[in-house]
């Protein structure tokens, strides 16, 4: 295709486990571009985004190895698909990006300089001693958020849309601003952020001086006139020569104007492309009705080889266009007498039992008499023993259904499921047979997507009483990079990462071989995975987390209730992505208080 387009990109937070990799495994020109930015800045970046090294989530490390992954996939979208950008936009670090794709900034002083930046950000603030959290609510700007944060001390650190704001400071401030807004606001999301420091507030303004330096040390290299293609976070409007390295300076401190910029891209008149790890900027150009077209995968670029047509039509917003006050989708109620289920569909119970070759595999707990029946959908790599000690704290009524894929047990002889669908086929067709009772889903990581999609594609008249989900970045986000297509070292070092694999496992090496081919088929169908917007269920669903969970960021948690829009309680339990191991007991127990309230034939209270 030959469309001209706008490209941006989103800044830290977006970075995902294993970004870049598919580009680097599938692209010379991916890797060269890895290369390029290792010997700028002496570390070996790919190696930090693919292995689960620690490092990816401090500042210093993952601003340059965010910048790399974007600027690799710019490259490739160029070279192999014939886009033209002619506006460039990036969200504070992504405007980095943005410089690099625009050629104002050549790659090696790019990561230089962004490494630099998030080292001074990292040190201006003690870690702890700073805060930032996304505000939630239609039409924001009505309300004096802004003016009511100021007033106990915060600050706006990023304007991103109609429907959100950013705010940033000192720890005791931002808690002060949570307090004062649920008493003024009380339907306003308050998500606090996973972050090491107060970005973009004026805690930032005392590294200001010395990072000017940096950039100093870059000018001769600047080609400051192609800045003009180039959105400012610090004006909203695109960049000036004259002006470029005080506001690049500036930005730190200063809020992030996305609105703005997004204002700005929109009277190019071109279609709007999101490069990067992930796609937020996606959502935050919808809330002003404009569709965005994503780049975060190699998958991705079948779009872009096909007809321009199919690259997503942009359309300037207009303030007509702009998202009035709307009302906030409604909350889940408890009546005080639970009304009559309908009558459920007569179906043959066929179901014979664990069955062989490409059919899933059931294991039962029965409970005497069972009243409902609660399928526990298995995790990557996961057998149905995980799930075996939870009849020990479930209802007695309460009958356990442990699904377990095919290929777990080698003497089985089973063939191992390689495509999402497959599955999904196959466990719908286990499941109806025993809906002749009442029953609820539980899933965790790709268990939890699985729950989701067989619940979505139950037939009419039959669905589950509750769901649970735990563990999984929700469904319409973007998706880590293929970690099924990396070699079997880098694929065991990237999931081993994960937890959840015994160290006599990982470190048997003729007890791991038995077991990467199931793990592998596994996150072959975890891989494979595609959202289509489709209704959502209709039961209550609850949301689990771990606090430690690197996997699984809690925005990342709370985002399923965009495709689940009346899900209830969010719980977080210690521990990290394999919290429902580690804190077994606690998970189970509030499962089983939250089966009460669907308890067939119970009495309200």
């Amino acid at each position: 295709m030959n469309a001209e387009c706008s490209l941006v990109f989103p800044g830290q937070g977006a970075q995902r486990v294993g970004m870049g990799a598919d580009f680097c495994t599938e692209f010379p020109l991916a890797r060269a571009t890895f290369d390029e930015a290792a010997e700028a800045v002496g570390e070996d970046l790919l190696r930090i985004c693919v292995e689960r090294d620690q490092r990816l989530h401090r500042t210093e490390y993952t601003q340059p190895c965010v910048l790399t992954m974007e600027i690799a996939a710019h490259r490739v979208l160029t070279a192999e698909c014939g886009v033209q950008p002619v506006a460039f936009g990036g969200h504070s670090l992504g405007e980095y990006s943005a410089l690099v794709a625009a050629g104002v900034l050549e790659l090696a002083d790019g990561v230089r300089l962004v490494r630099a930046r998030g080292a001074l950000m990292q040190r201006a603030v003690a870690e702890g001693r700073g805060a930032m959290a996304a505000l939630i609510l239609p039409d924001i700007a009505s309300h004096a958020v802004a003016e009511l944060v100021a007033g106990v001390g915060a600050e706006v650190a990023n304007d991103n849309s109609p429907e959100q704001l950013v705010i940033s400071g000192a720890t005791e401030t931002v808690a002060a601003a949570r307090v004062l807004l649920a008493e003024r606001l009380p339907e306003l999301r308050f998500v606090p952020l996973r972050v090491s420091a107060p970005f973009h507030s004026r805690l930032m303004r005392s590294i200001e001086s010395e990072f000017a330096g940096y950039v100093a040390d870059c000018a001769p290299r600047l080609r400051a006139d192609r800045a003009t293609a180039v959105t400012s976070n610090f004006t909203g409007e695109f960049h000036r020569p004259e002006t470029l390295t005080d506001h690049l300076v500036r930005q730190i401190s200063a809020p992030v104007r996305w609105q703005d910029n997004m204002r700005a891209l929109g009277r190019t008149g071109t279609a709007i492309v999101e490069v990067g790890p992930s796609a937020p900027l996606s959502k935050f150009f919808a809330a002003v009705g404009v569709e965005v077209s994503r780049l975060v995968t190699v998958g991705d670029l079948a779009v872009f080889r096909s007809e321009p047509s199919q690259v997503a039509a942009r359309t300037e917003p207009t303030p007509a266009r702009m998202p009035s006050a709307r009302p906030a989708p409604p909350l889940p109620t408890t009546p005080s007498v639970r009304p009559e289920p309908p009558e459920r569909p007569v179906v043959p119970n066929t179901f014979s039992g664990g069955d062989t070759a490409d059919r899933l595999v059931l294991h039962r707990r029965q409970a005497t008499p069972a009243l409902l029946r609660l399928f526990c959908w298995p995790f990557a790599g996961g057998k149905a023993a995980a799930y075996t000690q939870w009849r020990t704290r479930l209802p007695d009524w309460v009958e356990l259904c442990a699904v377990e894929l095919p290929a777990r047990h080698r003497h089985l002889g089973q063939t191992p499921m390689r495509g999402f669908r497959e599955l999904v086929d196959a466990a719908v067709a286990q499941v109806v047979p025993l809906t002749e009772l009442p029953f609820a889903f539980f899933g965790h990581s790709l268990g939890a997507l699985t729950a989701f999609e067989v619940a979505r594609r139950l037939p009419s008249g039959i669905a589950p009483e509750m769901l649970f989900l735990a563990g999984s970045v929700a469904p319409h986000l973007p998706r880590p990079g293929r970690l099924s297509s990396l070699s079997d070292d880098q694929f065991l070092s990237a999931v081993g990462h994960y937890g959840g694999i015994p160290p006599e496992v990982l470190d048997t090496p003729e007890v791991m071989a038995l077991f990467l081919p199931a793990l592998r088929s596994d996150f072959e169908i975890f891989d494979d995975y595609r959202f289509v917007p489709h209704p959502p269920p209709t039961c209550p669903v609850h949301l689990y987390g771990g606090r430690d969970d690197r996997q699984v960021a809690a925005t990342q948690l709370e985002a399923w209730r965009d495709v689940l829009p009346g899900a209830g309680s969010t719980e977080l339990l210690p521990g990290g992505h394999f919290f429902l191991l580690d804190q077994r007991d606690a998970l189970v127990d509030s499962i089983a208080d939250k089966l009460l309230a669907v308890r067939p034939n119970a009495v309200p209270a």
